[in-house]
Formats: C-alpha cells, structure tokens, sequence
C-alpha cells in the first residue's frame, strides 16, 4: 500500500507544481461556508474564533505535532508511548460493566507480526466502522495490563484505511500530524480536515505578499510551501519538537513575514506623515535654541537630554511635522526635554498640549512645567489644567481662553480629547504615559490642530526590540543616563510585613523625619480577592503610629481631594501615605525614601519599577519593600526576585516582556496593530532588525529592485487582509 507521507499528499494532481503566483490576493479572502466540511452551526463556531476568511484559516496554526507515520509493527509496539501502526480487525464487540455508565468495546487486532487487545470506553459507533477484516490504523498509547498479562492500547484514535487508496485522501493519519487547539466546539480533527481541504484547493496558485528581491536576500521560503508545511510537515526523521523551532525553515519564514508586514506598516505610515506640510516653523536667530534654554537652568542638562532635544531640533527645523518617541527610565528627565519642544511652540506664537493619564500625574506636569517657565524667563506661558475636576465657569473661562489663544499651554487627562474643547492654534503635543491612551484618543486630540508637532514618552522603559516594533513609525530618542545626584535604591522581598516589620524597618524611618509609601492593590476589602486593601491597612498604621500623622489617597477619591491629600504628603504634613497605584508615576516627593508594596506578586514588573522610581528623588538613598502575599506561585516569586536583582529599567523591560508578552506589555491588543501568531520579540529580535532593514530597502524612495515596484501593491493589499485595522491606524498621527 502507498504511504506517502511528505506534504505533496495534498496536491490534488501531481503534474501540478507547487510554485505559481496569484495576480492578486483577494483569492485568500473567501468565505469558508464554500467548503463541504463546513456547515452553518460550525461556521459561527469558527467565526466566534475569529476565523471569517481562508486567510484566517491559513494563519490559525498548529500548537504542536503528532508522528502518526507507520513505522511499526504490532510486535514492535513499546509500553509507555503513543505509537502507530497499520492493523486488521480481527474480533470486536460490546461488553457492558454495571458500575460503569458507558460500554466497553474491545477489539483484537493483527498483523503478519502479532495480535494486541484494544480498549476504547463508550464510543459505541465504532461497531458499525470496524467489523471483522477491517483494515484500519491505530494511534494511542500502549500500556501494560495486568488484568490481561499483555501489552493493551487504550481508546486509540482509529480512521479505517481503503486499501486501494491506502492514506492518500486522509488528513489524519500515515504523515506527521497537525494538532490545533480546540474551542468553540471545534476539534482538532476538524480543523485539520479544513486546513487540508483550503490548501488542496489553493494549490498550485502561490501568492506571495514578499518582494522576491527580500526572499531571495533573507535566504527564506515562498509563502505557499512554507504555509502547507505550517500545516502538514514534509516526512522528515527531525523530533516533532523541532517543527516548533524558530529555524525550522517554514516557521522561520513566517517569523520573517510578519516583522516584515510590521515594518512595511511602519514605513508606510512614517511615509503619511512626511508628506504633510508644517504648520509653523522655528524663526531663525543667532544663538542656538538649546543653550538658550539650557542657560536659564541652574543645572547641565545630561549628555542624553542634549542628544534627545538636538534630535527635536532637527524635527522641528525640517519640512514635515515631528513625530517622536522619547523613551527613557523613570527619573532620566524626560519632562524638561518635553518642555524644550513645548517651549520652541510657544515662542512661534503656537499653542501646546501635555497629556496624562491621570490628574495627579497632570498636577505634576503643570508643577514641573512652571519651574522650568520661571527658570528660563518665560513666565508669560504659565500652564492651565484641564481635568474632570475643573468645572462650572472656571471650565468655560478655560476653553475660551484656548479657543482666542490667551491660553498657550495645557495640561490635562482624557478631557482635552473632548469634542468642546478647541484650539487656537496647537502646534505641539506632548503625550506621555502614551500606552495608555488608543488610538481613537490621540487621533481626537492631533485633530485639534493642522499637522501638529507631536512628542509621545514614557517611563515604562521599552525593550528595544518593542521599540523597533510597536514605534517604529516614529523616531527614536533615548534617554540612557541619569541626572548627577539621583540616589541607589535597594530593593528587597520581604515575606511577612507584621507588626515587628513596621516598627523595626519603617518607624526609624519616620523618626529620622523621612517619609513613606505604602502601595496596595485594593482599596477596600472584597470577597472575591484576598489581598490586603488600603482602607484596612490606613487604620492599621494610624493606631501602630500615633505620633504620625498618615494619610489616604485613591482612585476613588474626587479630584481635589486627591490633590489636597498629595500637597499635605509633598509639605511633610503628612509621615506616611497609603495608596493604591494612582502614584505609580509623576509623583515627585524628595523627602520620601521608602516604599512598601504589599501584595507585590498583583503587580506587573514595569508597574513595580514605575513604583519604585517614586523614592529616592532627593538627596537620600531609598529602600523598597515588596511583601508578597502568602499565596504567591513561584513564578510571581521570580517576578519579584527581576526587581530585587536588577535596578536598571531596561533590563526590568526585557524580562517583564519575556514573561507577558507585547500584549500586556504595553496593551497593543487595543492599539489597533497586528499581533504576532509565530513571531518571538524577545527571541527573534534579530529577524526582526533584518525584517525592518528589508522593508526600508524596499519602501524607500527608491527601491533596489525592479520586480519591488511590481510587488508593492500586492504588499499594501495583503497587509489589509491581514488586518483588518490598518486602514484606521494609519491614519493616526
């Protein structure tokens, strides 16, 4: 009997090649309703899945793989593995067990080698398959009995074998199998016989969304083979394990594709904006902007912050607007270089916009702002706040005051994006905590002016290779070195935060007339999460340190009570304060050199760093406290133990990102942007640096290959298909 096992079991005729080229890919947008297997019912099971479209089906893979080939015989049968082997039937029938509520088929089975019983439980329908003769294939694992003294397999998968056909037509057994994950009540088996079903009927018509030129360059497959080997491996002696591997040829291929569909978007976008006009320009004037600015602080700007506003120069003096991502690690100084480009808009008449996520992050940001207005003389732009808090006739005056221009610069949260709020004439927009706001949010605010400047940060250290990634539409600054005078933090695990613990660590703290965090995950107590709350553990520290005056800031509080307890902590009214994350970043309290987080394990690693970069910011070192709660799985341990090892925030990044993924890292599920189904940013960075180097070559003013120009189009069209998002994306600046 012929057992062809290598991926060509597919091809519905084997004069056809597998090679070929689509004039376009719309062919891969066709419904799945066209195909035999598919019927109304598991057609919206496949839809709740996500999966509408060939193209869906064809990038939906498999998690692992299955050696389903015969390669044995019943007397080669080994106890202890899922083996397969080709077998006649040669006695079957029902016995029925009263303390059980299913039947028992057994069955005996021969070969020219030797007989094995098998048992499945329940599966009652196998006695009309697999009558006596039958040939079939077995693949399950094999067990010793001791009931019967003998080698047993147990509730086998079975598929019966025309011997003319032999495994030819099947999709499920005598190759190496594919094994998807099953939900929505769609079964592996299933899936797999529609993956077969949708690569038979696409064969020989290989479209390919790469340039040939950046195939040929990167040394990776065309997409149709690589695509049917995802699916249905070539026979190969490799271990299944490997089919896995990020260098097994076809997965490789796909890695590739997608940083350099990624990229493309990237590169096209970054394209949209450099064709947009200014909407003002920097006047020309004999002293450099940067030591102007520079020579009105009583501080040197570090090497980093030179280089960052530099690179802001060179945006803003160019033909097109800025469009800049400045990463740095919490306390590197990014808001001073903010206030540089804030400051270049100002003086060119134009208005600007800084916006928070929070409005105690946006207090912060109004408070540093004016410091640095006083120092360098520019008074005349004090900021004014917009939040939810302000209301009433102080909010009218507010937007009237931006509407004619009397108001240059504005500081606020989530209500600048608000369709009442206008412009005068907003030329630069600086958002930071950028992650934290989709993109229909900074489409609202962008909007508000013609082609404005904007300058997006973060504290959230990035690791490069999500830099090169999820921002590669933007340019880059980094800032890589502290400000002379930040102080050490020293980080420690500590198991149990009783009574002893704050009287021994923290009261010669508060003693010494230094100041304390104290952070929680919950603001009061919950039934359905067990983990200290901020309510509890204020009243805990109020009693255990009565000459301590200690304080209590939450989410839930108003606005201006928020503001009013913070001011109290910032002039040393208050000893101690208790609070969930809403100070996670932009709080600024110098005299504070202590932090405990209890329940650290509820907190992510970028989140615990931002935390930690609360303390130390005057002129005394700082210690931080996690105190994990007692439930805490050994992977949140190692979480904990990052922190404890690493000061540095980019090393921080890189595990926080090798533990989550981009996903959560930086919540890109709601950016609008593609996610990876094979690709590893932590593992295939340098595919990823080769992918975006590719797709600059090829989206360039001027490609270095001919046969780019012809692929481009297909390119564009294939990214849409892809994902169904683009379109909105790429329209945001």
């Amino acid at each position: 009997m012929a057992t062809t096992t290598t991926a060509d079991h597919l091809n519905p005729n084997p004069e056809i090649s597998l090679s070929g080229n689509f004039t376009s890919p719309l062919k891969l947008t066709a419904g799945l309703d066209r195909f035999p297997s598919i019927g109304p019912r598991r057609l919206a099971r496949l839809e709740r899945r996500g999966i509408r479209s060939v193209l869906d089906l064809l990038y939906t893979f498999p998690y692992r793989y299955e050696d389903r080939r015969v390669r044995i015989t019943i007397a080669g049968l080994t106890e202890g593995t899922e083996q397969g082997f080709l077998a006649e039937v040669r006695r079957i029938r029902k016995k029925v067990v009263p303390r059980l509520k299913a039947p028992i088929i057994e069955a005996e089975v021969f070969d020219h080698t030797g007989s094995i019983p098998v048992v499945w439980f329940g599966q009652e329908y196998l006695l009309k398959h697999l009558s006596e003769g039958t040939q079939a294939f077995f693949f399950g694992k094999v067990e010793y009995s001791s009931y019967a003294r003998s080698l047993v397999l147990r509730s086998p998968m079975t598929e019966v074998i025309d011997p003319e056909e032999g495994f030819r037509k099947s999709y499920h057994v005598g190759r190496i199998v594919p094994v998807y994950r099953e939900n929505e009540g769609v079964s592996s088996s299933v899936f797999r016989r529609l993956a077969g079903d949708v690569l038979r009927s696409l064969w020989g018509e290989s479209f390919d969304p790469l340039p040939p030129a950046v195939r040929r360059d990167a040394g990776v497959m065309d997409w149709f083979p690589a695509i049917v080997e995802m699916h249905f491996p070539k026979d190969t002696d490799r271990p299944m394990e490997e089919f896995l591997a990020p260098d097994y040829p076809p997965r490789s291929r796909i890695i590739f594709e997608e940083f350099f569909l990624l990229e493309s978007l990237m590169m096209m976008r970054k394209k949209s904006v450099l064709v947009s006009g200014r909407s003002w320009t920097i006047s020309e004037k004999g002293e450099s902007p940067l030591e102007t600015f520079e020579s009105g602080l009583p501080f040197p700007l570090t090497g980093a912050q030179k280089r960052a506003c530099n690179e802001i120069l060179h945006d803003l003096f160019s033909s097109h607007p800025m469009n800049r991502f400045l990463l740095g690690d919490v306390g590197s100084g990014k808001t001073l270089v903010a206030a540089f480009a804030i400051l270049l808009a100002l003086r060119e008449g134009r208005q600007a916009a800084f916006l928070a996520p929070t409005e105690i992050l946006a207090q912060q940001h109004a408070r540093t702002l004016t410091r640095v207005l006083e120092m360098t003389g520019d008074k005349r732009f004090e900021p004014v706040l917009l939040a939810q808090s302000v209301r009433g006739p102080e909010r009218r005056a507010l937007l009237s005051g931006l509407a004619t221009g009397e108001h240059a610069l504005v500081v606020g949260t989530h209500a600048l994006l608000e369709e009442g709020v206008p412009f005068h004439s907003l030329g630069m927009i600086v958002i930071d905590e950028q992650h934290k706001f989709g993109v229909a949010q900074r489409r609202a605010l962008s909007t508000k002016g013609v082609n404005p400047d904007i300058l997006v940060m973060t504290a959230t250290p990035i690791p490069r290779s999500l830099a090169l990634s999820y921002y590669g539409d933007l340019e880059l600054s980094v800032l890589d070195e502290l400000p002379p005078g930040r102080q050490t933090i020293t980080t420690r695990v500590v198991k149990n935060a009783g009574e002893d613990f704050w009287r021994s660590r923290i009261d010669p703290v508060l003693e010494k007339g230094e100041q304390v965090f104290v952070v929680l995950p919950l603001i009061e107590e919950s039934e359905a999460v067990e983990a200290k709350n901020a309510s509890d553990t204020y009243a805990f520290l109020s009693t255990l340190f009565p000459g301590h005056r200690v304080g209590l800031v939450t989410g839930r509080m108003e606005g201006e009570e928020k503001e009013a307890v913070m001011e109290a902590f910032r002039r040393r009214e208050l000893s101690v304060l208790v609070a969930t994350t809403v100070i996670e970043v932009g709080v600024d309290i110098p005299n504070a050199t202590v932090m405990v987080v209890e329940n650290a394990e509820r907190f992510g690693l970028a989140q615990l760093h931002q935390l930690r970069g609360r303390i130390g910011r005057g002129s005394l070192p700082g210690t931080f406290y996690l105190v994990p709660g007692p439930a805490i799985s050994p992977e949140g341990r190692m979480r904990l133990e990052v922190l404890e090892s690493f000061a540095d925030g980019f090393r921080v990044a890189e595990e926080d990102l090798r533990m989550r993924g981009p996903g959560e890292f930086l919540g890109v599920k709601q950016s609008g942007l593609p996610m990876f189904c094979v690709a590893d940013l932590v593992r295939d960075v340098e595919t990823l640096v080769r992918a975006r180097e590719a797709a600059a070559r090829s989206l360039g003013d001027s490609p270095q290959h001919p046969e780019d120009v012809w692929n481009l189009s297909c390119l564009e069209q294939f990214i849409r298909l892809r994902y169904s998002e683009v379109d909105n994306w790429l329209s945001i600046r």
